[in-house]
This record gives structure tokens, sequence and C-alpha cells, in this order.
């Protein structure tokens, strides 16, 4: 076995089990925010999927599409938990700016 397919099988079962992690992480948490946690790293299981494909396949147009859509999942990824958060907030409380002044703690 070539030292290549060693490398791309070890980083296929780490970015398997880092995307099975987040799964069970969002199915065993109770909330909607704390699941959220989970979802950015999925990003993280799909870069290193993405890079077991370009070490098995090398730079060719499926190792270049495996990274582009890795980076476009590590680039969206936060703006869609945050996004998503807001969009909780505002549908608790009718405005995500309300209530923060609540939960701020001043400086002494």
């Amino acid at each position: 076995m070539k030292f290549g397919h060693v490398v791309a099988t070890v980083l296929l079962i780490g970015g398997t089990a880092l995307d099975v992690f987040a799964v069970l992480g969002m199915t065993v948490m109770r909330d909607a925010y704390d699941r959220l946690h989970y979802v950015g790293l999925a990003g993280y299981g799909a870069l290193l999927i993405a890079v077991a494909i370009l070490a098995r396949e090398s730079w060719s147009l499926i190792g270049d599409k495996a990274l582009l859509t890795a980076a476009l999942l590590l680039a969206v990824g936060p703006v869609l938990v945050h996004t998503t958060a807001r969009s909780f907030r505002t549908r608790e409380h009718g405005d995500w700016r309300e209530g923060i002044e609540d939960h701020v703690e001043e400086p002494k």
C-alpha cells in the first residue's frame, strides 16, 4: 500500500469521525442554541475529507472541486450559524437586540 493511500485513509476516517460526532452532538443537545455549536464542526470534517480526496486524486478536477466545496463550507458555516441564532432570538423576543443589556456584566 502506498503512503498516499494510507494518508488519504487516515484523513478520511478522521473527517468522517468529525462529521459523525457533529451529527451526534446535534441529535443529543436539547436546545437549538446548543445544537448550533456542532454545525461549525461539520465544516472541519468536510475539510479533512477534501484533503483526503486531494491526497488520493492529486490536483485533478475532482480534487479541486472537493477543496473548493470544503473552503465554501468553512467560509459559509459561521455566517449560517450566526444568522440562524439571530433568527431564533428574533422569533423569541421580537427583536434580536432586546434583553441584551440584561446579560452584559458591568466592568469593575
